[in-house]
């Protein structure tokens, strides 16, 4: 695994601010945070450098992609970028102390949802870290009976977890490791699957096993490596895959937030045969949704490492920033 790989990026001090601003919105609320918000936002832009990087080259790409039209120097438009990111931060607080209420959400296209709930039928939903896909958690009060499973990382963020945890240990919600996802784990996700349960996945972030089981995709106008686990897992499953997309509405105040559930595909079918080919029809496919919705949300793209840096490529993947 490159130290470029997203696991490697280090919590570092962010942990400690981040539990400095979580304190400040619990005892003081909204606005008091978001005046915080600024020079903690402030230090980590100016003092990131790689984490700056690669939001600029993500803001290049958008541009030059026809899907974003800067108002202002590309700079500005970055530390945007982590403004948002800190208001995210918030917001999955918010979520996890229930201070997000239903009717802050407008939910698009949930029928295929709420068919698939009446009929009692699991399925895997494929997010992402375009949003905030914590508000998935909305969906549990919309549908009472519902579990959802989520998959994730927690390696990456175990103390970060830890603090949400502490925000509301009341809050139940079943997270698998992905990285320690095995035959047996498998089993247990059939188990979940025909119990008419949900596994919510991330589809944006390269496995920790390397790039073997990665597919190559065009995003944004160059190429990236996109995991094929998402894709493999549903195969096995044989169940449907819905996608998922929680956009934030809005900068002030009260947050709203625009929930779109899309259908993928009743079965992913994977041929012996033709397997590579078939998961590169999906990948691309998903990577389409992924930059459709990043045009409607450009700065609530949260993947601040070089997300266009391929394990063994020679060529520079960063694009010109210049204005």
């Amino acid at each position: 695994m490159t130290d470029n790989h997203w696991s490697n990026m280090a919590e570092a001090g962010a942990v400690s601010g981040i539990r400095f601003m979580f304190w400040v919105y619990r005892w003081f609320g909204r606005l008091p945070f978001r005046i915080c918000l600024f020079p903690v936002i402030l230090y980590f832009f100016l003092f990131r450098r790689s984490a700056r990087e690669a939001s600029l080259n993500y803001l290049v790409h958008l541009r030059d992609s026809g899907r974003f039209t800067p108002s202002a120097p590309l700079l500005w438009h970055s530390y945007q970028h982590f403004l948002n990111f800190g208001e995210s931060m918030l917001d999955k607080l918010a979520v996890w102390q229930g201070d997000i209420a239903i009717d802050s959400l407008e939910f698009h296209n949930h029928e295929v949802f709420d068919e698939l709930v009446r009929e009692g039928r699991g399925a895997v939903m494929m997010g992402s870290h375009l949003g905030n896909l914590e508000i998935c958690r909305a969906l549990s009060r919309r549908h009472t009976g519902v579990t959802f499973n989520v998959l994730m990382h927690t390696a990456h963020a175990t103390r970060f977890n830890a603090m949400l945890t502490r925000a509301n240990s009341a809050a139940h919600v079943n997270v698998i490791q992905v990285s320690e996802v095995s035959p047996a784990t498998a089993i247990v996700l059939q188990q979940k699957i025909d119990a008419g349960e949900f596994l919510v996945i991330a589809g944006d972030r390269t496995p920790v096993s390397g790039p073997a089981n990665t597919a190559e995709a065009e995003f944004l106008g160059e190429t990236c490596e996109l995991p094929q686990g998402p894709f493999v897992l549903a195969s096995i499953l044989r169940c449907p895959v819905l996608t998922l997309f929680c956009l934030r509405r809005g900068r002030r105040g009260q947050p709203f937030f625009d929930l779109y559930i899309n259908h993928f595909a009743d079965r992913i079918e994977l041929p012996r045969r033709d397997r590579q080919r078939a998961l590169r029809h999906y990948v691309q496919r998903w990577a389409d949704l992924l930059a459709e919705y990043c045009q409607r949300a450009p700065l609530q793209w949260f993947n601040f490492y070089s997300f266009w840096h391929r394990p063994g490529s020679e060529s520079n993947t960063e694009k010109s920033t210049d204005q």
